[in-house]
C-alpha cells in the first residue's frame, strides 16, 4: 500500500469566501489502526445506527463502506483479491439482498422509519434508493476481484435490484428516480439518492450485454440528470454548482448529501452518459470547497448559509475526503481529515460529532464511512 502519513498540502481550491483554508498534518494510517479496533471483524457493518436506536444492528450501507474500503486498497495495491473484512461484507450484502422477504432485491436501514417526517413510517428493511445505490457500487467493484462464477451471481444481483427503479411510473413528479420504492416517498423530489443510483445504473449500462436494458438504465439516468441540470444553483463567490436537498425544500444539502450528488455526477459522467456534456465537472466539484468557514473548519452546511451552524460529522468529512482523494490528488482528502481528530472518542473510536458534543455517540456507520476514506487516500494500518 502507499503511504501517506503527515502530508501537508496545497490545492488550488477555494470556499465562497475565496480563500483556501488551513492545511493541516494527518496521520491516517494511526487514524486508520484506530478505526480497526472499532470494526466488529466477524460483522464488520454491525453496531450503533444513525436511526431512532440504540441497539446495534447490521446497516447495509455499512457493509457496503466496509467493501468499498477493501476495494480501494485492491486497487492501490494492485492486488488480485479484495481483503477478508471486505469478502465478509461483499457476502453479507448478497445474502441479505431481500431482508424483508418481499421478493424485491435492494437495501434499506433494519429500524422502522419516517424518512420525511409526514407521519409515513416506513418498515425496517424498506427498499431506499441510497443504499441500494452504495450496495450497487460496492458491489460492481468488487465483481473485479472474483471469480467467474461469483461475478456472474454478482451481476444478476445487481441487475435484479436496479430492475424496479426503471419504470416510467416510479419517477418522482420532476422525473427523478424516487427515494424509495414506496408510493409515500415517491412524492418527493430527493435529488442525493437519486442521483447516486442513476450514475451506478449509468455505469452499469456500460458493462450488461443486454441492449434493452441498457437503453431502459440510460433513459432512467437521464431522466434524472435532466431534472438535476434544470434544478441547479449557483453559489454566490464561488461559482459552483449545487442542489437544495429536494424541489419541495428551499435549503441547500449538508456536506455528505452534496458529496452524493457529486458522487453520481462524476460516476455519470464516467461512465460515458449521455448528458454528460450538461454538466460543468469542475463546478460540480468544486462546491465541496463551500464547506469552509472563515475559521478554516470543515461546516455541515456551506459557508453560504452562515445561519446555519451546526458542525459537519465524521460522515461529513469521511464522504468529503474519500471524494477529493479518488477525483482529485490522493492527498487532497487531508482537507476533510484533517479535522477527524477532533472527533476521536476518550475510550477509542470516532464520534459522530467533534468531542465535547452534547449527545454525542460512536456510531459503527459512520466509522465504516471513515474506514473508505482513508482506505481511498492510501492510508494503510499495517503501515510502519
Amino acid at each position: 500500500m502507499i503511504k501517506r502519513t503527515f502530508f501537508f498540502l496545497f490545492l488550488g481550491l477555494a470556499g465562497c469566501n475565496d480563500t483556501a483554508p488551513e492545511a493541516r498534518p494527518v496521520d491516517g494510517d494511526q487514524i486508520l489502526r484506530k478505526v480497526m479496533l472499532s470494526i466488529d471483524h466477524d460483522h464488520p457493518g454491525r453496531g450503533l445506527a444513525d436511526y431512532p436506536s440504540d441497539e446495534p444492528a447490521d446497516v447495509p450501507k455499512s457493509y457496503a463502506l466496509i467493501l468499498l474500503g477493501a476495494i480501494e486498497e485492491a486497487r492501490a495495491g494492485h492486488l488480485k483479491e479484495v481483503n477478508a473484512l471486505g469478502v465478509k461484507a461483499g457476502n453479507w450484502l448478497i445474502e441479505n439482498a431481500d431482508a424483508n422477504a418481499d421478493g424485491i432485491m435492494g437495501w434499506g436501514v433494519p429500524i422502522a422509519w419516517d424518512a420525511y417526517g409526514d407521519g409515513s413510517v416506513n418498515p425496517e428493511n424498506t427498499e431506499y434508493a441510497i443504499s441500494t445505490a452504495i450496495a450497487v457500487d460496492a458491489l460492481l467493484g468488487w465483481a473485479q476481484y472474483v471469480d467467474d462464477k461469483k461475478k456472474a451471481e454478482i451481476l444478476a444481483l445487481v441487475e435484479q435490484a436496479l430492475k424496479p427503479y426503471l419504470p416510467v411510473e416510479m419517477r418522482t413528479p420532476a422525473g427523478l428516480l424516487p427515494y424509495s420504492l414506496l408510493v409515500n416517498d415517491r412524492k418527493y423530489d430527493t435529488f442525493n439518492s437519486a442521483v447516486y443510483l442513476a450514475g451506478q445504473m449509468q455505469r452499469f449500462a456500460e458493462i450488461t450485454p443486454n441492449g434493452e436494458l441498457k437503453e431502459a438504465l440510460q433513459s432512467a439516468a437521464d431522466a434524472t440528470m435532466l431534472a438535476l441540470v434544470r434544478n441547479k444553483k449557483i453559489a454566490e463567490g464561488s461559482g459552483s454548482w449545487y442542489w437544495n436537498y429536494s424541489i419541495q425544500e428551499d435549503n441547500p444539502n449538508d456536506l455528505p448529501h452534496a458529496g452524493y450528488i457529486i458522487e453520481g455526477i462524476l460516476t455519470y459522467m464516467d461512465s460515458q452518459g449521455r448528458l454528460s456534456a450538461s454538466f460543468d465537472r469542475q463546478k460540480v466539484f468544486q462546491h465541496l470547497m463551500d464547506f469552509f468557514g472563515k475559521d478554516g473548519k470543515v461546516r455541515g452546511w456551506p459557508a453560504f448559509r452562515p445561519e446555519i451552524t451546526t458542525a459537519a460529522r465524521l460522515y461529513d468529512l469521511s464522504i468529503a475526503s474519500q471524494l477529493m482523494c479518488r477525483f482529485k490528488d490522493p492527498a487532497a482528502g487531508n482537507y476533510f481529515l484533517g479535522e477527524v481528530e477532533r472527533y476521536e472518542g476518550p475510550e477509542g473510536g470516532y464520534l459522530k460529532y467533534p468531542r465535547g458534543t452534547a449527545g454525542n455517540r460512536q456510531v459503527a456507520e459512520y466509522e465504516s464511512y471513515l474506514y473508505r476514506a482513508l482506505k481511498a487516500c492510501g492510508f494503510s494500518e499495517n503501515a510502519q
